[in-house]
Protein backbone atom coordinates (compact mmCIF):
# COMPACT_ATOMS: atom_id res chain seq x y z
CA UNK A 1 0.00 0.00 0.00
CA UNK A 2 1.70 3.64 -0.63
CA UNK A 3 2.40 5.45 2.05
CA UNK A 4 2.96 9.01 2.70
CA UNK A 5 4.66 10.61 5.61
CA UNK A 6 4.24 14.41 6.48
CA UNK A 7 7.64 16.20 5.92
CA UNK A 8 7.89 16.93 9.91
CA UNK A 9 8.62 13.62 11.85
CA UNK A 10 6.84 14.83 14.97
CA UNK A 11 3.45 15.64 12.87
CA UNK A 12 4.54 11.99 11.78
CA UNK A 13 4.86 10.29 14.56
CA UNK A 14 1.65 7.65 14.88
CA UNK A 15 1.56 4.04 15.46
CA UNK A 16 -1.44 1.25 15.18
CA UNK A 17 -1.79 -1.42 17.89
CA UNK A 18 -1.50 -4.34 16.61
CA UNK A 19 -2.52 -7.29 18.61
CA UNK A 20 0.53 -10.15 19.09
CA UNK A 21 0.17 -13.65 17.27
CA UNK A 22 2.15 -16.59 17.51
CA UNK A 23 2.70 -18.48 14.72
CA UNK A 24 1.70 -22.47 14.86
CA UNK A 25 4.77 -24.50 16.07
CA UNK A 26 4.55 -26.75 12.32
CA UNK A 27 4.92 -23.28 10.40
CA UNK A 28 8.54 -22.71 9.05
CA UNK A 29 9.29 -19.32 9.35
CA UNK A 30 11.97 -17.18 7.15
CA UNK A 31 13.90 -14.15 8.34
CA UNK A 32 14.06 -10.83 7.16
CA UNK A 33 16.79 -8.64 8.34
CA UNK A 34 17.68 -5.36 7.08
CA UNK A 35 21.34 -4.82 7.58
CA UNK A 36 21.33 -0.50 6.66
CA UNK A 37 18.50 0.24 9.36
CA UNK A 38 19.01 -2.35 11.17
CA UNK A 39 15.50 -4.42 11.64
CA UNK A 40 14.45 -7.63 11.22
CA UNK A 41 10.94 -9.68 11.07
CA UNK A 42 9.95 -13.44 10.20
CA UNK A 43 7.19 -14.16 7.56
CA UNK A 44 5.64 -17.31 6.90
CA UNK A 45 8.23 -19.63 4.72
CA UNK A 46 5.93 -20.12 1.79
CA UNK A 47 5.38 -16.36 1.36
CA UNK A 48 8.49 -14.47 -0.78
CA UNK A 49 9.84 -11.32 -1.05
CA UNK A 50 9.14 -9.09 -4.13
CA UNK A 51 10.71 -6.23 -6.07
CA UNK A 52 10.21 -3.20 -4.03
CA UNK A 53 10.36 -0.01 -6.80
CA UNK A 54 8.82 2.26 -4.40
CA UNK A 55 10.97 4.91 -2.60
CA UNK A 56 11.35 4.46 1.02
CA UNK A 57 10.16 0.72 1.07
CA UNK A 58 12.84 -1.33 2.30
CA UNK A 59 11.04 -4.79 1.50
CA UNK A 60 8.04 -6.55 0.85
CA UNK A 61 7.17 -10.07 1.37
CA UNK A 62 3.72 -11.72 -0.82
CA UNK A 63 1.67 -14.54 -0.28
CA UNK A 64 1.98 -17.63 -2.42
CA UNK A 65 0.40 -17.79 -5.50
CA UNK A 66 -3.19 -19.46 -5.98
CA UNK A 67 -3.62 -18.64 -2.12
CA UNK A 68 -5.34 -15.82 -0.76
CA UNK A 69 -3.97 -12.26 -2.36
CA UNK A 70 -2.01 -10.48 0.91
CA UNK A 71 1.33 -8.78 1.54
CA UNK A 72 3.55 -7.02 3.76
CA UNK A 73 5.51 -3.99 3.49
CA UNK A 74 8.30 -2.37 5.25
CA UNK A 75 8.79 1.39 4.96
CA UNK A 76 11.33 3.49 6.73
CA UNK A 77 12.02 6.71 5.78
CA UNK A 78 14.89 9.33 6.88
CA UNK A 79 14.19 12.99 8.22
CA UNK A 80 17.69 14.37 8.51
CA UNK A 81 16.19 17.47 10.22
CA UNK A 82 15.11 15.56 12.89
CA UNK A 83 18.42 13.53 13.22
CA UNK A 84 18.33 15.48 16.86
CA UNK A 85 15.25 14.11 18.27
CA UNK A 86 15.01 12.96 21.71
CA UNK A 87 13.65 9.76 21.86
CA UNK A 88 11.56 10.19 25.02
CA UNK A 89 9.87 13.11 23.24
CA UNK A 90 9.40 11.03 20.11
CA UNK A 91 7.77 8.01 22.22
CA UNK A 92 5.51 10.46 24.11
CA UNK A 93 3.93 11.39 20.63
CA UNK A 94 3.38 7.90 20.12
CA UNK A 95 1.42 7.26 23.61
CA UNK A 96 -1.50 9.35 22.84
CA UNK A 97 -4.11 7.45 21.08
CA UNK A 98 -4.63 9.05 17.30
CA UNK A 99 -7.88 9.62 15.68
CA UNK A 100 -9.18 8.05 12.71
CA UNK A 101 -8.93 10.76 10.79
CA UNK A 102 -5.35 11.59 11.97
CA UNK A 103 -4.48 8.01 10.50
CA UNK A 104 -6.33 8.71 7.79
CA UNK A 105 -4.96 11.75 6.55
CA UNK A 106 -0.83 10.29 7.58
CA UNK A 107 -2.05 7.14 5.65
CA UNK A 108 -4.32 8.48 2.92
CA UNK A 109 -3.55 11.25 -0.35
CA UNK A 110 -6.48 14.14 -1.11
CA UNK A 111 -8.81 11.19 -3.06
CA UNK A 112 -10.11 9.97 0.14
CA UNK A 113 -8.70 6.38 -1.02
CA UNK A 114 -7.66 5.26 2.58
CA UNK A 115 -10.39 4.63 5.26
CA UNK A 116 -9.58 3.72 8.64
CA UNK A 117 -12.06 1.90 10.78
CA UNK A 118 -9.77 1.32 13.69
CA UNK A 119 -6.88 3.52 15.45
CA UNK A 120 -5.02 2.84 18.93
CA UNK A 121 -1.47 2.51 20.10
CA UNK A 122 0.38 -0.15 21.25
CA UNK A 123 4.06 -0.90 20.77
CA UNK A 124 5.87 -1.87 17.94
CA UNK A 125 9.38 -4.03 19.49
CA UNK A 126 10.03 -1.94 21.92
CA UNK A 127 8.70 1.46 20.71
CA UNK A 128 5.67 3.01 21.71
CA UNK A 129 3.52 2.86 18.05
CA UNK A 130 -0.04 3.83 16.27
CA UNK A 131 -1.97 1.08 15.25
CA UNK A 132 -5.06 0.87 12.87
CA UNK A 133 -7.05 -1.12 11.00
CA UNK A 134 -7.70 0.20 7.56
CA UNK A 135 -9.55 -0.35 3.96
CA UNK A 136 -7.90 1.39 0.74
CA UNK A 137 -9.24 1.51 -2.83
CA UNK A 138 -7.00 1.47 -5.39
CA UNK A 139 -6.80 2.01 -9.00
CA UNK A 140 -6.27 -1.68 -9.48
CA UNK A 141 -8.49 -2.88 -6.33
CA UNK A 142 -8.87 -3.32 -3.02
CA UNK A 143 -7.07 -3.69 0.45
CA UNK A 144 -7.97 -4.37 3.85
CA UNK A 145 -5.72 -4.94 6.59
CA UNK A 146 -3.32 -3.45 9.72
CA UNK A 147 -0.57 -0.86 10.21
CA UNK A 148 2.16 0.42 12.53
CA UNK A 149 3.56 3.26 12.70
CA UNK A 150 6.67 4.63 14.84
CA UNK A 151 9.57 7.13 14.64
CA UNK A 152 13.10 7.04 16.13
CA UNK A 153 15.51 10.08 16.21
CA UNK A 154 15.38 11.03 11.76
CA UNK A 155 13.30 7.90 10.89
CA UNK A 156 9.88 7.22 11.04
CA UNK A 157 8.30 3.28 10.34
CA UNK A 158 5.15 1.90 8.69
CA UNK A 159 4.24 -1.37 8.93
CA UNK A 160 1.10 -2.25 7.11
CA UNK A 161 -0.14 -5.94 6.14
CA UNK A 162 -3.21 -6.47 3.91
CA UNK A 163 -5.55 -8.61 1.92
CA UNK A 164 -6.00 -7.92 -1.32
CA UNK A 165 -9.03 -8.23 -4.04
CA UNK A 166 -10.91 -7.05 -6.46
CA UNK A 167 -13.98 -6.34 -4.11
CA UNK A 168 -13.58 -5.06 -0.62
CA UNK A 169 -14.93 -8.04 0.78
CA UNK A 170 -12.18 -10.20 -1.26
CA UNK A 171 -9.86 -8.49 0.22
CA UNK A 172 -11.90 -8.67 3.96
CA UNK A 173 -11.77 -11.93 3.37
CA UNK A 174 -8.13 -12.35 2.08
CA UNK A 175 -6.87 -10.73 5.16
CA UNK A 176 -8.72 -12.83 7.72
CA UNK A 177 -7.13 -15.75 6.36
CA UNK A 178 -3.24 -14.53 7.03
CA UNK A 179 -4.82 -12.87 10.09
CA UNK A 180 -2.70 -15.24 12.16
CA UNK A 181 0.29 -15.10 10.34
CA UNK A 182 0.09 -11.51 9.82
CA UNK A 183 0.09 -11.21 13.76
CA UNK A 184 2.74 -13.16 14.40
CA UNK A 185 4.67 -11.29 11.68
CA UNK A 186 3.80 -7.43 13.57
CA UNK A 187 4.95 -9.15 17.06
CA UNK A 188 8.32 -10.57 15.60
CA UNK A 189 9.62 -7.08 14.26
CA UNK A 190 12.95 -5.88 15.80
CA UNK A 191 14.54 -2.93 15.70
CA UNK A 192 18.62 -4.38 16.47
Amino acid sequence: MPSRLPTSLLSALLVLAVTAGHASAAEQLNTFTDPEFRFSFQYPASWSTAPTPVADMRVKVVAPDRTPAAECSVFVKRHPKATHAKQSEIDEIFQEVPTTAELEEVLGDDKGMVKVTGAGNGKLHNRPAHMATFHYRGEHGYASGQVAMTATPGITWSISCYGLGDQPEAADKHFKHWEGQIKSLFSSFRFK
